[in-house]
């Protein structure tokens, strides 16, 4: 959803560029001074929505591509003059009218100059308020242009992360690798219990927290929980809507996480885990070293978590408990109809080869797995699998600890 170019305005690859303008006429602002170093039309187009009276606060003024100019103006008069305060109600019009002139127009990138920070709203409620505007359309691409080039690489940082659980609830740890030019350094560490998905993001936050100064930054992760969230522009529809809704987990995490992601300048990249980059199979290693650990903390995030669930459970009906302890497991949607000679379906969890599916009553086959994850506790050598409906069961008696040998169908 967003990425960060340091590329020549004349040669930035975008349909449209914001600069953000005064509505008075004086001092122009930064945004503006860089625009009209690289478009001659600019301060004359500007001049002539200001003499005719077309400069108002919170309206998107559009100069449109040209032969030379292939990449479309759009003027946001963000206050009325500089030593105006800069609201946050005044920016929330501004940014539905970006938003609004960019759709309609059937634009599919748009880049940002940096507004300019004065009274009010500072740079980071000003990135904030364009994420959660824009997050609603996640198939535009922003292209955040900062003031600072990037050619030199200084203040570049990669950060590689890593994190995992033996199950649900289980132990966990992560492992993060940062490369600051020359500079190398890793950090790790292991909870008693917690979830895969807590342990990437710990990852990530860990490793940005660990940063002095904001930096550029290019985030490496193998987690498509981490990796979508952000670039789907989820993060932010979430983080919006005050993490309503029962899918929003580790809330206590991805406030931290967003708080690092408006202090820096942040690519979040998906690599695939354990093929071979260097780094990111370290990551791994520290995950799991940290994870075996003697000396374990306590996630205080996944503690309240399930005593929430836990309260949520206890303040339901007593028949509707009862109800959920008897009634098998019975999925409603995104299952396939059971075949018209099905059996019936199993209340006890299947342990064997020919097993009725829980779900649809299908017969289950016996598969083995392909690959097992690295430094893992324990893995699966089989599992039970419906080919009527996808789904899978791991059998305890599969169950294999680290360092004993393979069992046999």
């Amino acid at each position: 959803m967003l990425r960060f170019s340091s590329t020549a305005l004349t040669q930035l690859p975008t349909d449209a560029l914001v600069v953000d303008i005064h509505c008075i006429a004086g001092e122009p602002t930064e945004a503006m001074r860089r625009c009209a170093a690289a478009f001659a039309d600019l301060m004359p187009a500007y001049q002539h929505f200001f003499d005719s009276g077309d400069i108002r606060p919170g309206e998107v003024l559009v100069v449109p591509p040209t032969t030379e100019r292939p990449t479309a103006l759009f003027l946001a008069p963000s206050r009325v003059h500089p030593q105006s305060e800069l609201r946050t109600r005044d920016f929330k019009t501004l940014s539905k009218a970006i938003l609004d002139e960019t759709l309609r127009r059937g634009f599919h990138s748009l880049a940002f100059l940096p507004f300019e920070v004065g009274r009010g709203m500072d740079a980071i409620e000003i990135r904030r308020e364009l994420l959660y505007s824009f997050a609603r359309s996640p198939e535009l691409e922003l292209i955040y242009l900062p003031q600072n080039n990037d050619s030199d690489p200084t203040g570049r940082v990669s950060i590689f992360t890593d994190g995992g659980a033996e199950k649900e609830g289980g132990k966990g740890g992560y492992g993060v690798v940062l490369r600051f030019g020359d500079h190398h350094k890793e950090l790790s560490g292991g909870f008693q219990q917690t979830t895969v998905d807590r342990m990437e993001l710990m990852a990530a936050v860990v490793g940005l927290e660990a940063l002095k100064r904001p930096c550029r930054v290019r985030l490496h992760s193998d987690s498509r929980y981490l990796v979508d969230t952000v670039n789907t522009g989820l993060l932010f529809r979430r983080a919006s809507a005050k993490w309503k809704g029962k899918r929003s987990r580790a809330v206590d995490l991805w406030e931290r996480f967003l708080k690092q992601y408006l202090k820096h300048d942040i690519e979040v990249i998906w690599i695939k885990g354990h093929s071979g980059i260097k780094d990111n199979d370290r990551c791994d290693q520290l995950a799991g070293e940290a994870r075996q650990s003697t000396s374990l903390a306590i996630d205080d995030g996944f503690r309240s978590q399930q005593a929430r669930s836990q309260q949520a459970r206890s303040q339901q009906p007593r028949s509707q408990q009862a109800q959920r302890k008897t009634e098998p497991v019975v999925a409603t949607a995104r299952v396939a109809p059971p075949p018209t000679n099905a059996v019936a379906t199993s209340v006890g969890k299947p342990k064997k080869s020919g097993d009725p599916c829980r779900a649809c009553g299908h017969p289950l086959e016996k598969r083995i797995p392909k690959k097992h994850k690295a430094n893992a506790a324990y893995h699966f050598a089989w599992y039970l699998f419906c080919t009527n409906c996808k789904r899978f069961y791991h059998v305890e008696e599969a169950k294999i600890a680290a360092g004993e040998g393979h069992k046999t169908l």
